[in-house]
């Protein structure tokens, strides 16, 4: 009994002196010159051990920026479950077509083309009725900056979503003096094309490509001096109209006649031509791996429709998470939540916050797999393909990056020497230039990794 008892004491005391280490490399660390304009919070969690290892201003209110995107998907797993798919679908009933979408973010022009190839050649058709009854016409989220258009991380949401609500395109430089070539994708006259630009002309400047977007038009100008090929992904004002304005073109490629496009509810007893269905794993894939911002989006408006009526609206999702926060995480305190991807200034939670959905994540066996599976991997997958790699921490984090001006944030997991698994939530506030903050955080991985 005494051997087993000295074990145990020499086993606590090489612990605790574990974590006086890393407490004290961590104050060393919080001793950088970075702090003297910024501010950060930090929790290091040993989940294995179930003990708090480092705690730095834990409960102070912080943008989570993207890292936002990792709690949605904990609470869309938890609530919707691993089977649920996003439905995007062609349905018909007396000589007229009803296209019906849920928000599927990943629904491209491939899937546009089945959907097409499900009404034969030839056929007539009195009216395309588009049923965009699942969400509100409230396009962007409470808190999202109108100058972030035209750019594709802040699309017009919208239940029909073609290409994410955008257009793909590329510039590909000519002989001298003559315009590039432009290539779009998807192809639709849904949007204009103004080419101005100039092959190999020093004096024409830059090369821009620019939506329209003050005039809420969708005319695309190219403009300056093409010497490479360079691509640009717009958003589409009014995305559901350029999903519509596509699958007309299609169909009459198709010999498909149309006789005029209206909106309406789809019937309840037409007949189903075709479902697209996305796995809602697809979704946390992408807002995890590459922070899709649409796919978070879309988890949203998912969630807001366990409430059973429609439309939907961010309100109605965010609730949701509200609700995940206080009755399965018990937290009560401080904090506000406006979206589902980060993009919103009015979003504040702090990194203990963030950390208890992680610690809930790890103790769920199914949600944890999913979420470690899809969460970049350092030095080798996603927004932490170019982070940590050749250092101790290579390939030993898993975590969600988050980037807004002014802040930078990473959170996810750890696996230390020891084989243990620790969660971590560091929020870092007031930056002015990102990739100082990034080479601070890679320092506190090596040190957990350490």
């Amino acid at each position: 009994m005494r051997t087993i008892t000295t074990a145990i004491v020499i086993l606590l005391t090489h612990l605790a002196a574990q974590a006086q280490e890393i407490a004290s490399a961590m104050d060393s660390l919080l001793r950088d010159d970075l702090f003297k304009s910024s501010d950060v919070s930090v929790v290091i969690y040993d989940l294995d051990d179930d003990k708090s290892i480092y705690s730095h201003r834990a409960d102070k209110m912080c943008r989570p920026a993207s890292v936002l995107k990792l709690l949605t998907s904990v609470v869309a797993l938890e609530r919707l479950g691993i089977e649920h798919t996003i439905n995007t679908t062609l349905c018909s009933k007396d000589g007229n077509l009803y296209l019906r979408g849920e928000t599927d973010p990943l629904f491209s022009e491939a899937d546009l083309d089945a959907m097409v190839a499900s009404i034969p050649a030839g056929t007539t058709i009195d009216t395309l009725f588009a049923d965009c009854t699942f969400t509100d016409s409230i396009y962007w989220g409470p808190g999202w900056s109108w100058d972030d258009t035209p750019w594709e991380y802040q699309p017009y949401i919208s239940p029909l979503m073609l290409n994410g609500g955008c257009v793909d395109v590329c510039v590909r430089p000519s002989a001298k003096g003559t315009p590039p070539t432009v290539t779009c994708t998807p192809q639709s006259a849904y949007y204009t094309i103004v080419n101005e630009a100039t092959s190999h002309d020093a004096t024409k400047g830059k090369l821009t490509i620019m939506r329209d977007w003050l005039d809420n038009s969708n005319t695309i100008r190219i403009r300056g001096n093409c010497t490479a090929t360079t691509g640009e992904r717009m958003n589409m004002f009014r995305s559901d109209e350029h999903f519509i304005a596509t699958l007309m073109e299609k169909l009459t490629a198709r010999d498909v006649k149309v006789g005029t496009t209206a909106r309406n509810q789809t019937p309840c007893d037409a007949d189903t031509l075709y479902t697209c269905r996305r796995p809602i794993t697809a979704a946390i894939k992408e807002a995890l791996e590459e922070s899709n911002n649409l796919c978070a989006e879309a988890l949203i408006f998912h969630l807001g429709a366990l409430y059973g009526h429609r439309p939907i609206t961010h309100k109605d999702g965010v609730n949701i998470v509200k609700a995940f926060l206080e009755y399965n995480l018990k937290i009560n305190g401080e904090y506000e939540i406006a979206d589902g991807s980060g993009l919103s200034l009015y979003t504040y939670i702090s990194a203990n916050t963030m950390m208890q959905a992680l610690k809930h994540a790890y103790n769920n066996k199914l949600i944890y797999s999913t979420i470690e599976q899809h969460l970049p991997l350092s030095g080798w997958t996603g927004t932490l393909k170019g982070r940590m790699a050749g250092t101790a921490a290579e390939r030993k984090i898993r975590a969600k990056t988050g980037t807004v001006s002014g802040i930078c944030t990473l959170a996810g997991y750890a696996q230390a020497r020891n084989g243990h698994t620790l969660a971590f939530v560091i929020f870092n506030q007031g930056i002015m230039k990102s990739k100082l903050a990034r080479r601070w955080q890679n320092k506190v991985c090596e040190l957990m990794c350490r």
